[in-house]
Parts: C-alpha cells; sequence; structure tokens
C-alpha cells in the first residue's frame, strides 16, 4: 500500500536474544489478530534488525509508523513500558549499552530528518528488558507486555 493512508508497524529486535525478541514477538500478536481485526487489514507488520537503510526504506511515504523494541535502561524493571513521538522534532538519546542494535535508533531519526525520510507520525513503543543474551524465550515481564504493546499498537494504527 502507498499513499497518505499507508501504515506500519515495525518490530525491532533479535528473537534468538531474549528480551531482544519484543518487537518480533509483538508483530506475531498483531498478525494473528489481523485474521479477525478490520483495522488491522492494510497495515504492513514489519520485522527489523534496526539497520538504519532498511528502516527508513521501510517507513518513508507512511502516514504512521510505530516502531516496536526491547531496551535497556538502568534503574528500570524489566517490563516498564514507554511511548515516544518522534516525528515532530522529538529526540532519542541513548548510552550505546540501551540497544543491542549496531546502529543508535536516535541516529536513524536524526538521518531520516535530514533525508526528508520520517513517515508522517513516527512513534516508538519500547519495553525495558534485561537479558539479552542468546536464547528464544523473554523473560516473564517482558513477555507480559507483548499482548498489551501490541494492542497500543493497534490502537495507534487503527486511527481515525
Amino acid at each position: 500500500m502507498t499513499g497518505p493512508r499507508r501504515r506500519v508497524v515495525v518490530g525491532i529486535g533479535n528473537e534468538y536474544r531474549r528480551d531482544d525478541g519484543f518487537g518480533p514477538l509483538v508483530i506475531a500478536e498483531l498478525a494473528a489478530l489481523r485474521s479477525t481485526d478490520p483495522a488491522l487489514r492494510d497495515v504492513e507488520l514489519c520485522v527489523s534488525d534496526g539497520e538504519p537503510a532498511g528502516l527508513l526504506m521501510t517507513w518513508t511515504g507512511a502516514a504512521i509508523a510505530v516502531v516496536v523494541d526491547a531496551v535497556r535502561v538502568a534503574g528500570e524493571p524489566p517490563g516498564l513500558r514507554h511511548e515516544m513521538r518522534l516525528d515532530a522534532g522529538g529526540t532519542v538519546t541513548a548510552h550505546p549499552a540501551a540497544t543491542s542494535h549496531a546502529v543508535d535508533f536516535g541516529d536513524t531519526v536524526a538521518l531520516g530528518r535530514v533525508l526528508g525520510r520520517l513517515p508522517g507520525r513516527l512513534v516508538v513503543l519500547a519495553v525495558c528488558g534485561t537479558d539479552f543474551r542468546f536464547g528464544t524465550r523473554p523473560g516473564p515481564e517482558v513477555a507480559a507486555a507483548v499482548r498489551p504493546v501490541a494492542l497500543r499498537a493497534r490502537e495507534l494504527v487503527a486511527g481515525p
């Protein structure tokens, strides 16, 4: 789908890195909901490793892009959810340890802004994770956040 109503949800992460698999798990939850939810019918659901060029290509031209990811934030408990709107000049500043990805997401947003390749609305739904070791199961607090975050992403892309 192209044009002013294009809607995208991107789950960033690696399903083989425990809590880092949160983004792909949310995409799987949305895919399961799509079969019975007309609001999700034309929504693009994508999994990404966080590579900047791929993210820019995925969301360019979208009316809204919702990005879902697990982050590491010192002092915050696993499963704590954050929501940030970044298209209106908001910035992401993170210590390199806050992400398991090669390039900081804030740098990707800054690049998109400079290149004019941000979506109309860019919303990040992040959950705090603590275990990014090899393994396929997130911790219980992160796993418990999958459905609520999927429902929030659905609410954002359903729009008016």
